[in-house]
């Protein structure tokens, strides 16, 4: 199947003269940003993106420098790739506090505008927990540091604006958009949104969103599940995906047709049905039961001295009996929570699944 690859293959050599920047460059844009560049761009540089990614080709490959093996071989494709690699980027910038904040950003300077690009979540724990923490927090850092960005970019650049992200980043891109400044608001032109979680009932920006939909751009895939998240604009694009249920979240999954997105009318059954299985399972556990939860999830990785998901999924299965000996040593409020909140969780798949038969 055709994907974002196939687009670099056929587009990639389009000045925007030709072909103007259109929801398929965001994509690509919005998932390059995945690529670990902080270490190779000083505070305050200005170069192209060919520059930008020959300076992280350039050493030796690790891992740690990609979040999935795709984004290296995007940046071997796009360094090729004219119509990107000319591009500007500038404006890095990177925050990390362990167990509170994950964040990434870059501007992009497109002819008629610049682009802000959010990074979404990355492999390490630190970057969930934040995710979780939207389902009780009012405000996350990471988007507080988001429309601080966006006002800084605003004042330091004249003229049009863009906001792309996925995943979290789709959500950090949303949120800064709609509580930014009615002068900034102004010069927001769209705000694409691929496949990024909403916000908690509690979120202002939850009835914010609405007064920026003709400009908000939803892109999930047919089996959205972290698009589905929480408080989210009903309206939204769906695209085909070669990948199954959560895979689908991964942007090198999604189907194009020649140039462009597939699009199909709407998602699956099986991610209404999972929509439907989290908000009632969100509905029945108080803020506070939320936070426990993640906190202590959070804890019991601590503890056993896991820092990031790259690479550790079978490590994480084999280590299951210290999972266990982790959550023992939970208080028993903790315990008492978890438990509540696991079995509300299994409570509402089945009847959601009785439902849908």
């Amino acid at each position: 199947m055709d994907n974002l690859f196939s687009y670099l293959k056929w587009r990639g050599d389009l000045e925007f003269s030709c072909l103007p920047f259109n929801i398929e460059d965001q994509l690509i844009l919005s998932t390059l940003i995945y690529v670990n560049f902080g270490p190779f761009i000083k505070e305050g540089e200005r170069l192209t993106i060919k520059e930008a990614s020959e300076r992280v080709l350039a050493v030796p490959y690790k891992a740690e420098n990609f979040r999935v093996k795709n984004d290296f071989k995007l940046l071997e494709a796009i360094v090729k790739a004219p119509r990107f690699s000319s591009l500007y980027i500038s404006d890095v910038e990177e925050h990390f506090d362990t167990g509170s904040r994950q964040f990434f950003a870059f501007t992009v300077h497109l002819k008629r505008a610049k682009l802000i690009v959010f990074r979404g979540t990355d492999n390490t724990v630190t970057g969930w927990k934040e995710d979780f923490a939207m389902a009780y927090e009012d405000e996350v850092p990471s988007q507080r540091d988001a429309l601080k960005y966006l006002m800084r970019v605003a004042r330091r650049y004249r003229g049009s604006l863009v906001i792309a992200g996925h995943s979290k980043g789709g959500n950090l891109a949303v949120y800064a958009a709609v509580n930014a400044s009615d002068v900034v608001k102004k010069r927001i032109l769209k705000v694409y949104n691929n496949d990024g979680p909403g916000f908690n009932e509690h979120n202002r920006t939850c009835q914010m969103v609405h007064g920026m939909d003709d400009r908000i751009v939803t892109i999930v895939p047919s089996s959205s599940i972290i698009g589905m998240l929480m408080c989210h604009s009903s309206d939204y694009l769906v695209v085909d995906s070669s990948a199954r249920l959560i895979f689908q979240h991964d942007p090198y999954s999604w189907v194009f047709d020649g140039p462009c997105f597939k699009y199909l009318p709407e998602r699956s059954q099986d991610s209404i049905v999972f929509e439907s299985v989290i908000s009632s399972w969100l509905k029945d556990a108080s803020r506070k039961e939320r936070e426990v939860f993640v906190d202590a999830a959070y804890k019991c990785f601590s503890a056993m001295g896991i820092d990031s998901f790259a690479g550790n999924s079978l490590e994480i299965l084999f280590r299951a009996p210290e999972m266990i000996k982790q959550y023992k040593a939970l208080s028993n409020d903790e315990k008492k929570v978890m438990k509540k909140l696991i079995s509300g969780l299994i409570r509402a798949t089945r009847t959601n699944l009785v439902t849908k038969e």
